[in-house]
């Protein structure tokens, strides 16, 4: 089928964006080819606003959302995508569209999976704002700021260094709840609660408004504010990471408590995590059940990454974007983190304290991959009285999967003699999951979210798989309200077709969810 015939063809509409967009930039330099003068895309597409989704659709990562306005082209986020779909190397290599086009971006929130391409689109030519809350921009500096380690891995990379540190001249910080022009853009930006700076967008062009929900965070989550309470829209983006579950009950105590039994059985108990976010709600969260008396006040705390240490200093820096129990508890204390006990140093160093007194450890790499983590695990393996606590998502065939799915023996990867060598292990040690550590919304709290809008128009569920999406969008729809799980490429011309959204449908029981891919 030729380009003029997909679109005179209007099944053929949805696939064939790539191909619109790739002509309509290109139409100027091509207008003198024959019969191109009578090609047009059909009469539907010449309505704005218009988005089209290019990432994190019935899939988790690589979120990436275009909004075409009657003045130019605009993105939402440019994610990586993660191993949750085939082939993420080629995906990530491909931008549908023109960055050269681009008027500029909204960035919602310093997570990779939203904002890891931002450097590829300033390589192939995007020289436009990035808009964003100030925390997103020092997180965002804080993730591209530093060279990547060397590797042995032969392909060309996505982008340079250089590339990123250029990106990073783009951020331009805008507050919380202020309405502001980005470009021909009014936005405004509100706390999402999923990590620090992260936001939901308001986005008003063309007579209509949409919001880009980017990643909600869960309402009952220690550090941050619940996400801000909006009541009307045209449009709206949101996530279905747990698909359409209850909101999990959270006893922090009882984590307290688990923690206390290894240390007291003279046990260590290595927390492996992710460097943002995670990393601090677990410091903070042992911190207070310390000063609550739930764990001893002289058990020391270990982190060897330099990476949750520049984290924290920006999360406590932020001192209002925190709720109102983390700034009591900053104002007493002069930190949420760094008290007690609490170490941070080389790895090398604090591998010695294995096997003296009882300590706690919080170490990267989440999955136990690479980093300190899986040194630590090596060191602690053999001893029954150790616990590895596991607090976050755990793909498939990693060490933390392999040893929550009771696999023995597994391999590490360690440095011996300052070479990475593979390690087999038997596992002694307590191996578990612990829950309350995940910055996504149930998607009990969403639907909850939704029902308080005074009217509102077609939701698009992201950022799930696809049993999951689609699940969350049959319940919306339940409620009254037009709710689409959209395909890769889907284009969506944004209506004025609101609805009052009913009550939130009865959802069943189920056991506690596993983290979820890029729960991080």
């Amino acid at each position: 089928m030729s380009t003029t015939d997909k679109w005179l063809n209007p099944s053929a509409r949805t696939s064939s964006r790539r191909d619109f967009l790739q002509l309509a930039t290109a139409a100027p330099a091509l207008a003198w080819l024959p019969g191109l003068s009578t090609l047009a895309p059909p009469a539907p597409l010449n309505d704005y606003p218009r988005l089209t989704f290019y990432g994190a659709t019935r899939q988790v990562s690589g979120s990436c959302h275009l909004l075409e306005t009657s003045h130019g082209l605009y993105v939402v986020d440019c994610g990586l995508f993660a191993p949750d779909i085939e082939n993420p190397e080629k995906e990530n290599e491909d931008i549908p569209f023109n960055p050269k086009e681009v008027k500029a971006l909204i960035l919602t929130h310093a997570h990779a999976d939203h904002h890891g391409r931002l450097p590829l689109l300033y390589k192939r030519g995007f020289r436009g704002k990035i808009y964003c809350t100030d925390a997103t921009r020092d997180l965002t500096n804080l993730a591209f700021s530093t060279p990547p380690p060397s590797s042995d891995d032969e392909r060309d990379p996505l982008f340079t260094f250089a590339d990123g540190e250029a990106m990073l001249k783009q951020l331009h910080a805008v507050p919380y709840n202020k309405k502001v022009n980005a470009g021909k853009l009014t936005v405004r930006f509100t706390d999402a609660g999923h990590i620090l700076g992260s936001a939901m967008v308001e986005v008003w062009v063309d007579n209509r408004k949409i919001i880009f929900g980017g990643d909600m965070g869960p309402d009952n989550s220690p550090i941050l504010h619940a996400p801000t309470q909006l009541y009307g829209a045209d449009c709206v983006l949101l996530e279905s990471t747990y698909g359409a579950a209850k909101r999990p009950q959270i006893d922090y105590d009882e984590f307290g408590r688990r923690v206390a039994a290894v240390l007291e059985r003279g046990g260590d108990v290595l927390m492996p995590t992710f460097a943002l976010h995670k990393s601090q709600l677990i410091i903070f969260t042992l911190q207070r059940l310390i000063q609550q008396g739930v764990i001893p006040a002289n058990v020391p705390i270990y982190c060897d990454s330099s990476s949750v240490h520049k984290a924290n200093l920006i999360y406590d820096a932020y001192k209002d974007y925190h709720d109102e129990e983390a700034r009591e508890f900053i104002k007493k204390h002069g930190s949420l983190f760094y008290m007690a006990k609490y170490r941070e140093g080389r790895a090398a160093d604090f591998l010695k304290a294995h096997g003296g007194t009882p300590s706690i450890f919080v170490s990267t790499s989440g999955m136990l991959a690479f980093a300190a983590s899986p040194r630590h695990l090596h060191a602690m393996a053999n001893n029954p009285k150790n616990a590895v606590l596991i607090p976050g998502y755990q793909a498939p065939n990693t060490v933390g999967r392999l040893l929550l799915d009771g696999k023995s023996p597994v391999t590490v990867n360690i440095p011996l003699n300052d070479r990475p060598t593979d390690v087999k292990i038997t596992p002694k040690l307590e191996i578990d999951r612990v829950s309350g550590f995940s910055s996504h919304a149930s998607g009990e709290q969403i639907l909850e979210w939704i029902s308080k809008f005074e009217e509102i128009g077609t939701v698009f569920f992201l950022h799930g798989d696809e049993e999951r999406s689609t699940e969350m969008a049959k319940r919306a729809s339940e409620m009254g309200v037009e709710s689409i799980a959209p395909k890769r490429d889907d284009t969506f011309t944004v209506k004025n077709d609101r609805q009052t959204p009913g009550p939130v449908p009865e959802l069943e029981k189920r056991q506690p969810a596993a983290p979820a891919a890029v729960d991080q």
